[in-house]
């Protein structure tokens, strides 16, 4: 089994860290393993790859043709994030995503 630390995940920052930051943004406190860290960021990489993609339409409010799928992809994305981290997380995450009603 490979190793676990305990990370804090904030999602509206897309941070990981190893120490807590109090009063920065809302963290989430999980046990995962270095390949579970990555896992986390690649689907931060795609949520905002899909965010980037969604706001284009923005600038041409007449032409929404694709970006209900670009927006429900970055819905997807974080709902995936938020269940990776409800999987990972301490008693007080889960409650904390429970809360949340996302799933």
């Amino acid at each position: 089994m490979k190793e676990q630390k305990t990370y804090f995940v904030a999602v509206d920052t897309e941070e990981i860290r190893e120490v807590s930051v109090p009063d920065s943004s809302i963290e989430y406190e999980i046990m995962a393993s270095p390949d579970e860290v990555k896992e986390i960021q690649q689907l931060f990489i795609k949520k905002s790859k899909d965010g980037r993609k969604a706001t284009e339409y923005l600038g041409k409010p007449f032409d929404e043709w694709g970006a209900d799928d670009e927006r429900r992809n970055y819905d997807d994305h974080l709902i995936k994030i938020y269940r990776r981290l409800y999987e990972l997380g301490t008693n007080d995450t889960k409650n904390k995503i429970n809360q949340l009603g996302l799933f």
